[in-house]
């Protein structure tokens, strides 16, 4: 059995949660292939330069593949959905997976780059299907502490994708072809499909007519929901304003070089994997709201030690690995707040989180561009702080869970 024991919110000794094997199994499905698709999106970044050389593209031409990904991805999980809404999220999933993997395996195999960039978008569709149906599986599937727990672990695997599995894919492309890292993924996420195939069990629905646009016309009038989502945009802003700018600020600001850039990624990575990880036992000790608050109002103290602390670098070390661990605590415990704020609509809730992240993601590199220029990381650092801020205060609207 897979056990793991936490205190009840009554502090009335301990508990010992256990889960079958068969649910163990079911968890180590989705932690590989959420892991493979933390990878596989973050992975193009250090491989662009040799897929430039065997193309004999531009730079700008080889980034297309990143764009071509991330903006199907941000499309296509809204889009896609509904249906896991209304049918079943198992065949969803595995079509997802399946749809994925044949991006990935195309990507080995493209012989030019177009051919490239539209298996990144396929991949990217396939990812968008898959994700949002991992998490709606997750809350159908498990309620209570439990839910708390395998939330936390999954999440986790998006963490150790950045410290580990990125890596390991430029290693193997630089060791042998960056075709290899796509290879090596078509495969690993095959095996989690197989996987997931044996253990994911079968939904029982009644028939009903489908109404597409429905779920969001019902989604839009969902205040609570809608706050919800809106926690994730403002704090995706926020976040992702740091994050992609903190390799130009170690390289402009401490001289680090690239490696040494890389390193402290792979230490954020692993700090965050843990706090993921943890997150669970915590959650169901404070309850999901409150570890995001907690956790939301100390990441602008870990933002502020970035700042104050900038041009030293074992402060913006101590201040970072802050920083990873309040962030895996807080963004664990949104994902499983959202996760079961419309039971009936997860799937449509789940899908338009995460194209509100990648939406973050866009923002904050739209805005935080000129303010890079302008007024350096402590302007990074204040639209940081000024949208986890208000982040919190949204997150502090919602009913406790």
């Amino acid at each position: 059995m897979f056990a793991t024991p936490y205190h009840n919110n009554g502090g009335e000794g301990m508990i010992l949660m256990k889960i079958t094997m068969k649910q163990r199994s079911l968890v180590a499905g989705l932690f590989l292939i959420v892991f493979m698709i933390g990878a596989d999106s973050f992975i193009i970044s250090p491989l662009l330069p040799a897929i430039e050389r065997s193309f004999h593209i531009s730079v700008a031409q080889a980034a297309l593949a990143v764009t071509s990904y991330a903006v199907c991805y941000a499309v296509g999980a809204p889009v896609i959905g509904p249906l896991g809404d209304h049918y079943s999220k198992r065949t969803l999933l595995l079509l997802g997976i399946t749809v994925f993997s044949a991006g990935s395996l195309s990507c080995s195999l493209a012989p030019t780059n177009g051919w490239f960039e539209v298996s990144r978008a396929v991949a990217g569709l396939g990812a968008a299907m898959t994700l949002p149906n991992v998490w709606a599986l997750i809350g159908a599937t498990f309620t209570g502490a439990q839910l708390s727990m395998i939330m936390g672990i999954t999440m986790a695997a998006l963490s150790l994708s950045i410290a580990i599995g990125v890596p390991l894919g430029a290693l193997l492309a630089q060791l042998a072809n960056w075709r290899w890292a796509f290879g090596v993924s078509t495969g690993l996420t095959l095996l989690a499909g197989v996987v997931l195939t044996l253990v994911v069990p079968t939904e029982t629905r009644p028939r009903t007519v489908l109404d597409y646009w429905g779920g969001h016309r019902q989604l839009a009038h969902n205040r609570p929901a809608i706050r919800a989502l809106l926690v994730t945009l403002t704090w995706m802003v926020g976040f992702y304003a740091i994050y992609t700018f903190l390799g130009t600020f170690l390289s402009a600001q401490l001289q680090l070089n690239t490696s040494q850039a890389g390193l402290v990624f792979t230490v954020y990575g692993f700090c965050n994997f843990i706090a993921s990880f943890a997150s669970g036992p915590v959650m169901t000790r404070l309850g999901q709201r409150r570890v995001v608050q907690i956790n939301g109002a100390l990441s602008l103290l870990a933002i502020a030690g970035l700042v104050l602390g900038q041009t030293h670098l074992n402060v913006v070390i101590v201040s970072l690995g802050a920083l990873a661990i309040v962030q895996g605590l807080g963004v664990t415990a949104l994902n499983t707040l959202i996760v079961g704020i419309a039971p009936q609509q997860r799937s449509t809730v789940m899908a338009c989180n995460s194209a509100l992240l990648y939406l973050g993601l866009t923002l904050s590199s739209s805005i935080g561009g000129p303010v890079f220029v302008n007024w350096g990381f402590t302007g990074i650092g204040l639209v940081a702080v000024v949208m986890l801020g208000l982040a919190v205060v949204l997150v502090s609207q919602l009913k406790p869970a």
